[in-house]
């Protein structure tokens, strides 16, 4: 295996279980107020990570051509993201969650797992590869509610620094916008596309959506879950699976034949 990816593979586990022991351990379930060590030990670590990512993604990125060609391991997990972010919205509107902000964010979880469901099948799809449709319109908007999370996280628990879940939670949600936004790009637009970029959206979105948030879930189920955490709960499996698809789409960048990566000042 690529020292590399023994590097990433290396950091996310540590994320991972630190982040698991913390939440376990050191942290109050009920307020998310860390009862042991300092906050910045938390940011720290994450913080750490994601430089590590970062410059391991920079050392293998390739042009991301090879995305236009069928890959069943890559379609299905996108499959599988579509399918926990459909439920966590279907969930939502089943168990009449009230406020508007409940309902837009349902309607745009179910847009982005009919977008998540299309794209997967563009990947498994046998012979030759076709887009999941003509228009960029639909990839637009199935990451609208990656734009919604962030602005919720404001509107109905605001952030702050000693509260390192709700923070977290902005990161990761820009991380899956940056990394799918830069993979529709690739898709549609191969010939501006930048393998840096995406390699490096990749890595930060298998940090944040893999690594920190799969210890989140798993506890949640371990407390015991209500029909109100439920689509929570969905909703975090969809984004640990879009935290693999970004594992997986820096792996098949790397490993195709490409040229190296374009130069950042060579992409507008």
């Amino acid at each position: 295996m690529n020292a590399l990816f023994v590097l990433i593979f290396t950091c996310g586990g540590a994320l991972a279980i630190g982040r698991g022991l913390d939440l376990a351990l050191w942290t109050d379930w009920n307020t998310g107020l860390c009862t042991a060590g300092s906050v910045w030990l938390r940011y720290g670590g994450l913080w750490a990570a994601l430089v590590v990512g970062i410059i391991a993604a920079r050392k293998l990125a390739r042009q991301p051509l090879v995305l236009r060609s069928a890959c069943r391991p890559v379609g299905v997990t996108s499959v599988l993201g579509g399918v926990c972010v459909g439920l966590a919205g279907a969930v939502r509107l089943a168990v009449g969650m009230t406020g508007v902000g409940a309902l837009v964010r349902a309607v745009l979880e179910l847009v982005c797992a009919v977008w998540l469901i299309r794209l997967g099948r563009s990947w498994t799809h046998k012979g030759e590869y076709r887009l999941p449709g003509r228009s960029m319109t639909p990839a637009v908007l199935g990451t609208a509610v990656f734009y919604w999370g962030v602005l919720s996280r404001f509107m109905e628990n605001s952030s702050s620094w000693h509260r390192v879940e709700p923070t977290a939670m902005v990161w990761q949600m820009l991380a899956a916008l940056v990394f799918l936004s830069a993979m529709v790009r690739a898709l549609w637009l191969p010939e501006t596309s930048n393998g840096c970029q995406l390699c490096e959206a990749g890595i930060c979105t298998f940090l944040l959506c893999f690594c920190w948030e799969l210890p989140r879930v798993l506890v949640l189920l371990f407390h015991g879950i209500t029909a109100a955490d439920l689509p929570d709960v969905l909703f975090g499996f969809g984004m640990c699976c879009i935290g693999a698809l970004g594992l997986f789409t820096v792996a098949r960048v790397a490993g195709s034949d490409g040229r190296p990566a374009i130069p950042r000042h060579a992409v507008g």
